[in-house]
């Protein structure tokens, strides 16, 4: 792991409340409107979680996480600076593009069925990237100004400034990380 890096990686707050429980391990991406043929890149293998609130509604979560929605909006929504408690390493990207196996990560995460067969429907390509990351704690949250470089609907952030990752820990035991990450893994590789 980096001990210092400036890239952010923009995601719904809920999902980041999830990955900070872990609860969950994947990230799901397809593409924002500002980014470059609206398709995302897999470009960067570590970044801080950005939470975000765009497009963020009670339905495209699994009905468990909707009543919860309210209250994790207000502990990250501040209309002046973004909060960072969460940091990640990507062990694994795959690029999916078979709904069947889309299918399979369905119960990894906290988004529903139907929020998860729409990500995979939109654009020009159907699948998405699937992200196996294993999740750090920071130490003590860190924030910043929100800049307006920052703001619209685009997944990477480079931030202004730098920030250390001295002292996080990993959110999955490190005896339980191996063992969840090839279980996710099999699923996105079995025919």
């Amino acid at each position: 792991m980096k001990t210092q890096n400036n890239i952010a990686l923009k995601e719904w707050a809920v999902v980041l409340k999830a990955l900070e429980e872990g609860k969950q391990t994947i990230l799901l991406r397809k593409g924002g409107i500002q980014e470059e043929g609206g398709e995302f890149k897999p470009e960067h293998s570590e970044f801080f979680l950005y939470p975000t609130f765009e497009h963020e509604t009670a339905q495209d979560m699994k009905p468990d996480w909707r009543p919860r929605l309210a209250a994790i909006e207000k502990e990250n929504k501040d209309p002046k600076r973004v909060h960072f408690r969460l940091y990640a390493v990507a062990e694994k990207v795959e690029k999916v593009t078979d709904w069947e196996v889309c299918k399979r990560i369905i119960p990894f995460t906290v988004l529903s069925d139907s929020a998860i067969e729409k990500k995979f429907n939109y654009g020009d390509w159907q699948g998405l990237y699937v992200f196996i990351t294993r999740v750090y704690s920071l130490p003590v949250p860190l924030e910043l100004p929100i800049k307006p470089a920052y703001e619209g609907c685009k997944s990477w952030v480079p931030l202004e400034t730098s920030m250390f990752t001295a002292g996080s820990f990993s959110v999955i035991p490190e005896e339980a990380w191996p063992y969840t990450r090839d279980k996710i893994s099999k699923v996105l590789t079995t025919a």
